[in-house]
């Protein structure tokens, strides 16, 4: 950005100079509108400055509040994650209980229909 900055300031006094020289006005009247060139490229500048600063100003404020939401924000998953898992456990035990059971009567069913019958 600085280098954009000085390589425009640059341009604009080489243009400016160029534009005295080159004008068939009088010396007094080129004063005038040289020094008005420059006040307005001066008052320019800074407006991009600032504008800048302005910038730079609201990404720090955008990342101080993405950082702030993002801690909340998961902070706030956790504890529905656990408040979940608490609340899920006593299902996922029954679960596992009745997969036991199941399990447990597929292998009898199984032992009863291998087994030769008398």
């Amino acid at each position: 950005m600085k280098h954009f900055l000085l390589g425009s300031l640059s341009g604009v006094v080489l243009g400016g100079i160029y534009g005295l020289v080159r004008t068939p006005r009088p010396g007094k009247q080129n004063q005038e509108m040289l020094k008005d060139y420059i006040d307005d490229t001066t008052d320019h500048v800074q407006d991009v400055t600032d504008k800048v600063n302005d910038l730079k100003s609201a990404i720090g404020r955008l990342t101080s509040e993405v950082n702030f939401v993002q801690t909340e924000f998961m902070s706030e998953m956790q504890t529905v994650a656990a408040e979940f898992q608490k609340e899920a456990e006593p299902r996922m035990r029954r679960i596992q209980e009745k997969a036991e059971k199941i399990q447990t009567e597929v292998e009898k069913t199984t032992e009863t229909i291998s087994s030769p019958t008398e």
